[in-house]
């Protein structure tokens, strides 16, 4: 297979830390968990940064940049943001977000926005490969 490359405009990087996701529900699954693994999945590190010289109160955070795809059929592991906000752009295809129980459609061009209340699952239902770009701080 060959890998795909990509480039984000230097506005769309900079978007990343002001933008808020307005989305619509498509269906409310009863589910509250997800797969404990996942399937046709893969996360690559793009680029980190450590907070601790950054600022107060950086210690033991990073703040860093993955490419996450997700092949037709696929999806990633069911996880929570607690203590770890992420702002995630969708880079191509069409996904669904499963969170907190509740289906959410994401098209390319999208922002979302997943703070500490949010526990979530991605699934690709469509036929080409979904590709999303997280940032986020953590701890390593």
């Amino acid at each position: 297979m060959k890998s795909a490359t990509f480039c984000l405009p230097m506005a769309a990087v900079a978007g990343i830390g002001f933008a808020l996701l307005v989305h619509a529900p498509i269906g409310n699954a009863q589910q509250t968990q997800g797969p404990s693994e996942g399937k046709g999945s893969s996360t690559a590190a793009l680029a980190s940064i450590d907070l601790a010289a950054e600022f107060e109160g950086g210690l033991g955070r990073q703040l860093r940049a993955r490419l996450v795809t997700i092949e037709p059929g696929g999806h990633t592991a069911f996880h929570s943001h607690t203590d770890r906000p992420t702002l995630e752009y969708v880079v191509q295809g069409d996904v669904v977000e499963i969170r907190n129980g509740v289906e959410i459609a994401h098209h390319q061009g999208e922002m979302v926005r997943a703070a500490h209340d949010v526990s979530h699952w991605w699934e690709n239902r469509g036929t080409v490969p979904v590709l999303l770009l997280p940032v986020d701080v953590f701890r390593p």
